[in-house]
Protein backbone atom coordinates (compact mmCIF):
# COMPACT_ATOMS: atom_id res chain seq x y z
CA UNK A 1 0.00 0.00 0.00
CA UNK A 2 1.47 3.72 -0.36
CA UNK A 3 2.91 5.15 2.29
CA UNK A 4 0.17 8.43 2.04
CA UNK A 5 -2.55 5.96 2.38
CA UNK A 6 -1.09 4.30 4.97
CA UNK A 7 0.17 8.05 6.87
CA UNK A 8 -4.36 9.26 5.93
CA UNK A 9 -5.59 6.07 7.90
CA UNK A 10 -3.28 6.38 10.69
CA UNK A 11 -4.69 10.31 10.91
CA UNK A 12 -8.25 8.88 11.02
CA UNK A 13 -7.67 6.69 13.32
CA UNK A 14 -5.63 8.69 15.66
CA UNK A 15 -8.61 11.53 15.23
CA UNK A 16 -11.40 8.86 15.39
CA UNK A 17 -9.73 7.58 18.66
CA UNK A 18 -9.94 11.18 19.67
CA UNK A 19 -13.65 11.88 19.26
CA UNK A 20 -14.60 8.37 20.17
CA UNK A 21 -13.59 8.56 24.05
CA UNK A 22 -15.81 11.65 25.08
CA UNK A 23 -18.36 10.26 23.22
CA UNK A 24 -18.34 6.34 24.54
CA UNK A 25 -18.05 8.71 28.50
CA UNK A 26 -21.43 10.69 27.31
CA UNK A 27 -22.89 7.88 26.25
CA UNK A 28 -22.14 6.06 29.69
CA UNK A 29 -23.16 8.91 32.15
CA UNK A 30 -26.36 9.00 29.94
CA UNK A 31 -27.07 5.48 30.16
CA UNK A 32 -26.33 5.63 34.10
CA UNK A 33 -29.10 8.40 34.52
CA UNK A 34 -31.61 6.35 32.39
CA UNK A 35 -30.93 3.14 34.25
CA UNK A 36 -30.91 5.44 37.43
CA UNK A 37 -34.53 7.28 36.64
CA UNK A 38 -35.99 4.04 35.82
CA UNK A 39 -34.70 2.36 39.32
CA UNK A 40 -36.34 5.53 40.83
CA UNK A 41 -39.46 5.45 38.81
CA UNK A 42 -39.78 1.45 39.93
CA UNK A 43 -39.99 2.36 43.49
CA UNK A 44 -42.91 4.80 43.18
CA UNK A 45 -44.97 2.48 41.13
CA UNK A 46 -44.32 -0.99 39.70
CA UNK A 47 -45.76 -0.38 36.36
CA UNK A 48 -42.46 1.72 35.56
CA UNK A 49 -40.56 -1.69 35.35
CA UNK A 50 -42.06 -1.51 31.60
CA UNK A 51 -39.74 1.14 30.98
CA UNK A 52 -36.92 -0.69 32.18
CA UNK A 53 -37.44 -2.43 28.96
CA UNK A 54 -37.08 -0.02 26.28
CA UNK A 55 -34.02 1.66 28.12
CA UNK A 56 -32.51 -1.49 28.34
CA UNK A 57 -32.38 -2.42 24.33
CA UNK A 58 -31.74 1.06 23.58
CA UNK A 59 -28.47 1.01 25.89
CA UNK A 60 -27.55 -2.15 24.45
CA UNK A 61 -27.85 -1.40 20.77
CA UNK A 62 -25.85 1.73 21.54
CA UNK A 63 -23.32 0.00 23.42
CA UNK A 64 -22.99 -2.88 20.45
CA UNK A 65 -22.82 0.25 18.06
CA UNK A 66 -19.76 1.96 19.58
CA UNK A 67 -18.23 -1.70 19.95
CA UNK A 68 -18.17 -1.90 16.17
CA UNK A 69 -17.31 1.79 15.94
CA UNK A 70 -14.43 0.93 18.08
CA UNK A 71 -13.41 -2.23 16.13
CA UNK A 72 -13.56 -0.56 12.84
CA UNK A 73 -11.37 2.45 13.94
CA UNK A 74 -9.25 -0.77 15.13
CA UNK A 75 -9.12 -2.49 11.87
CA UNK A 76 -8.80 0.61 9.60
CA UNK A 77 -5.79 1.47 11.63
CA UNK A 78 -2.24 0.52 9.94
CA UNK A 79 0.66 -0.94 12.54
CA UNK A 80 2.95 1.69 13.10
CA UNK A 81 5.90 2.11 15.59
CA UNK A 82 6.68 4.53 18.22
CA UNK A 83 7.99 7.39 15.75
CA UNK A 84 5.17 6.65 13.63
CA UNK A 85 2.99 7.13 15.96
CA UNK A 86 4.80 10.31 17.44
CA UNK A 87 4.15 11.92 14.30
CA UNK A 88 0.70 11.24 13.75
CA UNK A 89 -0.21 12.97 17.05
CA UNK A 90 1.83 15.38 16.36
CA UNK A 91 -0.43 15.80 12.62
CA UNK A 92 -3.37 15.61 14.28
CA UNK A 93 -2.98 18.39 16.80
CA UNK A 94 -1.71 20.16 13.88
CA UNK A 95 -4.73 19.22 11.94
CA UNK A 96 -7.22 20.44 14.98
CA UNK A 97 -5.51 24.04 14.89
CA UNK A 98 -6.33 24.50 11.85
CA UNK A 99 -9.79 23.11 11.70
CA UNK A 100 -10.44 25.47 15.31
CA UNK A 101 -8.65 28.39 13.22
CA UNK A 102 -11.43 27.37 10.15
CA UNK A 103 -13.54 26.72 12.42
CA UNK A 104 -14.64 23.44 11.20
CA UNK A 105 -16.87 21.59 13.34
CA UNK A 106 -15.71 18.59 14.72
CA UNK A 107 -18.57 16.34 13.48
CA UNK A 108 -18.14 18.33 9.60
CA UNK A 109 -14.13 17.40 10.37
CA UNK A 110 -14.69 13.61 11.63
CA UNK A 111 -16.94 12.79 8.39
CA UNK A 112 -14.76 14.02 6.14
CA UNK A 113 -11.95 11.85 7.90
CA UNK A 114 -13.99 9.35 8.02
CA UNK A 115 -14.74 9.41 4.16
CA UNK A 116 -10.74 9.78 3.23
CA UNK A 117 -10.29 6.38 5.36
CA UNK A 118 -13.02 4.54 4.22
CA UNK A 119 -11.97 5.84 0.08
CA UNK A 120 -8.13 6.85 0.64
CA UNK A 121 -6.64 8.71 -2.53
CA UNK A 122 -4.18 11.50 -2.13
CA UNK A 123 -6.44 13.73 -4.05
CA UNK A 124 -8.81 13.51 -0.19
CA UNK A 125 -9.55 15.85 2.40
CA UNK A 126 -6.48 14.74 4.11
CA UNK A 127 -4.17 14.87 1.41
CA UNK A 128 -5.83 18.20 -0.07
CA UNK A 129 -5.89 19.77 3.38
CA UNK A 130 -1.82 18.74 4.04
CA UNK A 131 -0.89 19.90 0.59
CA UNK A 132 -2.65 23.35 0.77
CA UNK A 133 -1.64 24.17 4.35
CA UNK A 134 2.27 25.08 4.65
CA UNK A 135 2.26 24.16 7.98
CA UNK A 136 0.66 20.77 7.38
CA UNK A 137 2.56 20.22 4.40
CA UNK A 138 6.10 19.95 5.76
CA UNK A 139 4.61 17.08 8.55
CA UNK A 140 2.50 15.20 5.97
CA UNK A 141 5.64 14.54 3.96
CA UNK A 142 7.49 13.74 7.13
CA UNK A 143 4.88 11.32 8.09
CA UNK A 144 4.44 9.84 4.60
CA UNK A 145 8.34 9.49 4.55
CA UNK A 146 7.98 7.40 8.11
CA UNK A 147 5.27 4.88 6.34
CA UNK A 148 7.64 4.83 3.12
CA UNK A 149 10.35 3.42 5.21
CA UNK A 150 8.25 0.55 6.51
CA UNK A 151 6.68 -0.64 3.42
CA UNK A 152 10.77 -0.95 1.68
CA UNK A 153 11.86 -2.46 5.23
CA UNK A 154 9.16 -5.49 4.16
Amino acid sequence: MKPSILAIRSIGGEFANRVFYPVVIIAAIIAGLLLALVVWLTTIDGLWILLAIPVIIAISIAGGLLAVIKLLIRSVTPAQDSAQKKATKSFVDSLQRVSDVAQTPKVVLLFRIARDVAAPRESGFIGTLATDTTSLHSDFRALSALFDQRVTRK
